[in-house]
């Protein structure tokens, strides 16, 4: 009964101004820099399907800048991501792992 309750509170978040859904885009920093883009999506994928995985790369030596985001194809599997890997230790180093937030590309 209160999973059900839950669920359609979550789902009334998406239709009330001035609140946002959780998104499928995940935002993970303080990454190793020799991370690979395969090590960082088979580290993401026990969660759910994952749909796309970016290293945010330095634009002059294309090393990885240490961050990036994994996008899964359901909210679920986001939010089941963030909660199991947040504050763990990949590589010896503390990651931090957040819901992305949305792009502003106006300006």
């Amino acid at each position: 009964m209160m999973a059900m309750r839950v669920r359609g509170l979550l789902g009334l978040a998406s239709r009330v101004p001035g609140t946002k859904a959780f998104s499928t885009e995940i935002f993970v920093s303080r990454l190793s820099f020799y991370t690979t883009e395969e090590e960082f999506k088979n580290t993401f994928s026990p969660f759910g399907a994952v749909e796309e995985v970016r290293l945010v790369r330095d634009n002059q030596t294309g090393r990885p800048k240490g961050f990036g985001f994994v996008k899964y194809s359901s909210q679920m599997a986001a939010e089941k991501a963030v909660k199991a890997m947040d504050g763990r230790i990949i590589r010896g180093r503390l990651i931090f792992v957040e819901a992305a937030k949305e792009r502003d590309d106006t300006g």
